[in-house]
């Protein structure tokens, strides 16, 4: 066993860690945002909102999701795309944990 994978194991597990556990502190504290984002991203089929100064650009597309994040300080972008399926309830309750998510890997990357 080598003991640089080991501590790359422990990095990994304390980011993942942090990560997941911002999703759930974001999810709770934005619920109606989320939910009010959702409806207008439905209706609008593409969404810009803005993080600590990171604008984030959600699209719908017929089976799922993505998001395109601005460059940071650090000049690296990000992006990412789920499935959710073809119908708009599916889509509608699947949406606030797709924002949280997108949300909390944009704010993990920041400089602090």
């Amino acid at each position: 066993m080598n003991p640089a994978n080991d501590n790359e194991s422990l990095r990994d597990d304390a980011w993942d860690e942090k990560y997941f556990s911002l999703i759930l502190d974001l999810t709770e504290k934005n619920s109606s945002r989320y939910e009010s984002q959702a409806e207008t991203l439905l209706n609008n089929k593409s969404l810009v909102i803005e993080v600590e100064g990171v604008e984030i650009r959600y699209e719908i597309t017929p089976i799922g999701c993505s998001y395109y994040a601005s460059e940071n300080l650090n000049g690296e972008v990000w992006s990412g795309w789920t499935r959710m399926g073809w119908k708009k309830s599916r889509k509608r309750k699947r949406l606030p944990d797709f924002f949280a998510s997108s949300e909390a890997g944009v704010l993990l990357e920041l400089p602090h």
